[in-house]
């Protein structure tokens, strides 16, 4: 029928021009238990794509989650989430500049600030040093729950407010508008060695129109150096700067660190990781200073965002056969401003996951662990947190 119908399409216009057009269905089935609540959600996500096979190319798709929540004390209920997913055109003015207009997927060099779909323009230009971008993005059409924009108290409540299907007053996220410009620059040091240096800077704005408006600027970079083909080295620097309706100011800084390599001792395709990031920033009249548009969480189990946390991880990765592969990672997490008071440590975490593959359109996974407050002192009296989640996506 897929098949037929395009051949339709295709004899229909085939006259006018050449292009090329697809569609599918991706079907998703995803389970999660964590201590006392379990949720069970059924995607049904169709696409669309097209391209004329020249200069203008166009992907739709969507979704729709049927949620079921159930707390096992005889509390349960059923919710219809409809999103849209990606859908942007984008068109190839000439062979260096392109400019795509839609929902599209953006994040910051070092996803520290804003990671996600956002609704918007971005223009990229391909340069003799490397290509450089700039886009024009808006939050306020997103749904709240999958865009996670909490950046006041406001916004804390209004995301708190359950979207129960019907009522589309608490179905959006924070309105807020960000404009960023990126450049990624290929470098070769004298030996060999390459290298790719990216930044970007990023302002917010606050369309909400409430007391407490906050805005915000950002600006990272990013060195990534490979030095041996069986090793990579990350090197990422943040500097922001906050602003609330009160007057205060906040600055922050922040760094990534990171080291990847392969084991050339062992006989799998494997790779092992080790990551340190943080944010310290200066507080005023309790003003925190270091707020991202995206808050995201840090860990697989423990929920806290990058706003003032030291994290440190390890994990490993690796290949059991062509379609079975497995992953292990060990993080901990710390806070990093009032460090003079007592207690600075939230805890561990251990997360361990299978995805299994055996044919192009059938993916599956499996993943389950733990967080340990106790292996820190903030929250040490608390008892152990664990989740287990398992989903299959398959695709028509």
């Amino acid at each position: 029928m897929k098949r037929l119908l395009l051949l339709a399409i295709t004899l229909l216009i085939s006259s006018g021009f050449a292009f090329s057009a697809d569609f599918g269905l991706d079907l998703d089935q995803l389970v999660e238990i964590e201590n006392e609540l379990l949720t069970y959600d059924t995607g049904i996500a169709p696409w669309f794509s097209f391209s004329n096979g020249k200069n203008v190319s166009l992907y739709l798709s969507g979704i729709l989650t049927i949620r079921h929540v159930n707390d096992f004390a005889d509390n349960s209920s059923w919710i219809f989430i409809p999103e849209v997913s990606r859908f942007a055109i984008i068109f190839n003015i000439n062979d260096k500049l392109s400019l795509e207009a839609g929902r599209m997927e953006y994040a910051d060099v070092i996803d520290f600030t804003a990671s996600g779909l956002f609704d918007g323009l971005r223009f990229n230009i391909d340069l003799a040093a490397g290509s450089l971008s700039a886009a024009f993005l808006y939050t306020g059409l997103l749904y709240k729950e999958t865009a996670s924009i909490i950046m006041t108290g406001e916004d804390g409540i209004n995301y708190a407010v359950p979207f129960d299907g019907f009522n589309y007053n608490d179905y959006f996220a924070s309105r807020r508008m960000l404009m960023s410009v990126r450049m990624d620059m290929p470098l070769k040091f004298p030996a060999g060695e390459a290298c790719k240096l990216s930044a970007d800077v990023l302002a917010q704005f606050d369309l909400n129109g409430n007391s407490d408006a906050f805005n915000s600027q950002y600006a990272s970079a990013l060195m990534e150096f490979y030095p041996k083909d069986m090793l990579r080295i990350t090197g990422g620097l943040l500097f922001g700067t906050m602003q609330n309706s009160a007057g205060d100011l906040g600055m922050a800084f922040g760094f990534l660190a990171q080291c990847k390599m392969d084991f050339p001792f062992t006989p799998a395709s494997d790779l092992f990781g080790i990551t340190a990031k943080a944010v310290f920033g200066t507080t005023e009249n309790g003003f925190n200073s270091f707020t991202p548009v995206s808050a995201l969480p840090q860990g697989s189990v423990f929920e806290g965002t990058l706003s003032a946390l030291a994290a440190l991880s390890m994990d490993y990765n690796v290949k059991i056969i062509d379609s079975l592969f497995a992953q292990c990672v060990l993080r901990y997490f710390a806070r990093t401003y009032n460090i003079e008071e007592e207690g600075n440590f939230y805890g561990g975490e251990f997360w361990a996951s299978l995805a299994w593959q055996p044919l192009e359109d059938i993916f599956a996974f499996l993943g389950g662990g733990m967080f340990f407050p106790g292996f820190g002192n903030i929250y040490s009296d608390d008892t152990a947190i664990w989740k287990i989640t398992a989903g299959i996506t398959i695709s028509f």
